[in-house]
């Protein structure tokens, strides 16, 4: 079981001065779409979901994901998308020309074939902006450079892509040897995860393993070698024996604005630290598979990025 994948980050500099939102991924993404749509789009009065080439559409494949019927009428599940945006450090506020920033995109599957439409659509929302005022002419960046790890795949001076020389594999690592009694799991970003069809504004660990199994089979089901042969309902059933014995989450309100809704879309969750005592061992591989592809809702955004750490159980 394994998913071709490939960690990317994007090094910016700004050339107009910028007013960025609290969190800039919902805006990176929005201005991805519009670009990559702009570029890919050969049938431009159609709807996607309509369109006899979205089989072979970058856009199509990557953004148009959602549950929908084919041209023979034939309904076809949505599948997770095939990225995801994670902002950098200091890419909230004012900024000025000349200030840099940089992002980062985890690509998957397919998704890594297609850098170079996604390259060329990022320089694109560079000249267009993003943020605040962007139709003022604020937020316009130029894209420096692309880096995989140590390896520089594309320069602006040059203006030669190359592909990732070893596409990383994404699959389940082995349980851990030794028994783990205590873990510390650490919400970077707005963490949202649905219960009943409702939002918990608490993470019991039952909750976080739920989350963690559906995201991974997910992803394995759609770029993958299938759902992975795991005793879903023995982990669930041991997890919920799993005590709390510590936490620091608080709600984290959070805002977007959706162009195509042309309203505002909530990107709230839960932040913070929370600890976990109890048998933990049989969990560690899907947590530490979900600390590379987050967990919940929006993960498309940034949200859901998680770090799991080893601590006394107290």
């Amino acid at each position: 079981m394994s998913i071709v994948t490939a960690s990317l980050t994007f090094h910016c500099t700004f050339m107009t001065d910028a007013r960025l939102p609290d969190y800039l991924g919902s805006a990176l993404r929005g201005g991805l779409g519009w670009a990559l749509k702009k570029t890919s789009c050969a049938l431009r009065t159609r709807q996607c979901r309509d369109c006899i080439l979205r089989q072979q559409c970058v856009y199509a494949w990557i953004f148009e994901t959602e549950r929908y019927e084919d041209c023979n009428g034939r309904t076809v599940n949505a599948r997770p998308h095939p990225f995801i945006i994670q902002p950098g450090e200091g890419t909230a506020g004012e900024r000025r020309v000349g200030d840099q920033f940089d992002f980062s995109m985890l690509l998957i599957d397919r998704a890594v074939d297609y850098l170079p439409h996604i390259v060329y659509s990022l320089q694109q929302v560079g000249k267009t902006g993003v943020g605040g005022g962007n139709r003022s002419g604020l937020g316009r960046f130029r894209l420096d450079r692309v880096t995989a790890g140590q390896d520089t795949l594309f320069e602006a001076a040059g203006g030669v892509l190359h592909k990732p020389d070893k596409p990383e594999r994404l699959a389940l690592e082995a349980e851990a040897a030794i028994p783990v009694r205590g873990i510390g799991v650490h919400l970077l970003t707005p963490l949202r995860v649905k219960m009943g069809n409702e939002l918990h504004d608490d993470l019991p660990f039952h909750v976080l393993v739920r989350a963690g199994l559906r995201r991974m089979a997910a992803l394995e089901q759609a770029y993958g070698d299938g759902e992975p042969d795991l005793d879903y309902r023995g982990l669930i059933s041991r997890a919920e024996q799993v005590e709390t014995v510590a936490s620091s989450l608080r709600w984290q309100e959070m805002l977007r604005y959706s162009n195509r809704q042309r309203q505002k879309i909530s990107l709230s969750g839960l932040t913070g630290t929370i600890r976990y005592r109890g048998n933990l061992a049989d969990f560690l591989p899907v947590l530490a598979y979900c600390e590379k592809v987050h967990v919940g809702k929006q993960t498309v955004f940034g949200l859901g990025r998680i770090s799991v750490k080893s601590c006394d159980p107290g």
